[in-house]
């Protein structure tokens, strides 16, 4: 294991997903990702390349060999359905559309996109999208094995995005011990260790417990990578919920009077002094710190399982957060 004096500053030179733009979407994401393009399009496909490229460093070692790139395709599939759901809730905020779509994978509920208040078209997307994802899920030998565990994690990743669409609405709300309970699952981490174990032949069940102990702080890790580099785009975009921007609140950076006449006059001129200040801050810092700690905690795991090697599992986080670091505005 690396030293920490080895790991990640706040400042990175060189991008390691550089050529995220030239990768090619596998041919069971690509129809997908063309049918987002003509009836969603709130994002570019240059996030559904990144994340495809960075699905090469964080898969489980013991996914049978030749089954990685269906695991791969599995998790930006994912990816893509959380993000729609999260762009419902957060950049649209309606609670409308986004009680449809928590229904999606579930059988027991039936998501209607003819109900009044929804944008229906959103929802037999998602449809759409979750078959294609269950569909590779369950070609896992070990599907039904995990389907709860999946089931659950998913949920959890729902949980979160509910309790941003709130904070959305109540930017006074977030605590970062909150963002810490509930936001982290909105990486999907959990989720994707889930589909890597459903093709994973040769995992032993008994270590399941350590295996997600190193994923739980993965995914931590991920999301702290994900606010230091998507906050000052999500401010401008009225989205308060970044734990940069909870605990520049919190310790006192910013108040919540200058975000509430930024929600009321959503301009450059207002967003810049706020920017400033936590650019000027060590809140960044912070979460830097923050990231080594979780990955230090992880690092004591990694010799309780034998069937996989949760070391490079681990270390495969350390490539993501030069490369998130790597896309913040100001580095």
């Amino acid at each position: 294991m690396k030293n920490i004096s080895d790991r990640p500053l706040l400042e990175v030179e060189t991008d390691p997903f550089a050529d995220a733009a030239s990768q090619s979407l596998p041919e069971t994401v690509r129809p997908i990702a063309d049918a987002y393009d003509e009836r969603i399009a709130d994002r570019d496909r240059s996030l559904w390349r990144w994340f495809y490229r960075a699905t090469a460093e964080f898969g489980l070692s013991c996914v049978d060999a030749d089954c990685v790139r269906r695991t791969r395709s599995a998790k930006t599939l994912a990816t893509m359905f959380i993000t729609v759901v999260d762009d419902v809730a957060e950049r649209y905020g309606d609670r409308e559309t986004l009680a449809e779509l928590l229904k999606v994978p579930f059988e027991h509920q039936d998501a209607d996109p003819t109900r009044a208040g929804v944008a229906g078209e959103y929802v037999r997307f998602q449809r759409e999208l979750w078959a294609q994802l269950r569909t590779l899920y369950d070609d896992g030998p070990r599907a039904e094995e995990f389907a709860e565990l999946f089931r659950f994690d998913l949920r959890q990743a729902f949980q979160s995005v509910d309790y941003s669409a709130l904070v959305a609405q109540h930017p006074g709300l977030a605590s970062e011990r909150e963002l810490w309970t509930y936001d982290a699952h909105n990486m999907m981490v959990l989720c994707f260790a889930d589909i890597d174990l459903a093709y994973s032949s040769s995992f032993d069940a008994a270590e399941l417990a350590a295996v997600r102990e190193v994923v739980t702080r993965a995914q931590r890790m991920a999301r702290v990578g994900n606010w230091i580099a998507t906050w000052e785009r999500e401010l401008a975009e009225g989205d308060y919920s970044s734990g940069v921007v909870v605990r520049a609140l919190e310790s006192g950076v910013i108040s919540i009077d200058e975000l509430r006449a930024l929600e009321a006059r959503p301009t450059d001129d207002a967003v810049e002094p706020i920017v400033t200040a936590i650019r000027e801050s060590d809140i960044e810092a912070y979460f830097v710190d923050r990231w080594r700690c979780e990955y230090d905690e992880a690092a004591q795991f990694v010799g309780a399982a034998e069937s996989v090697d949760l070391r490079a599992y681990l270390e495969g986080f350390e490539t993501i957060f030069r490369a998130q670091l790597a896309n913040r505005p100001s580095n």
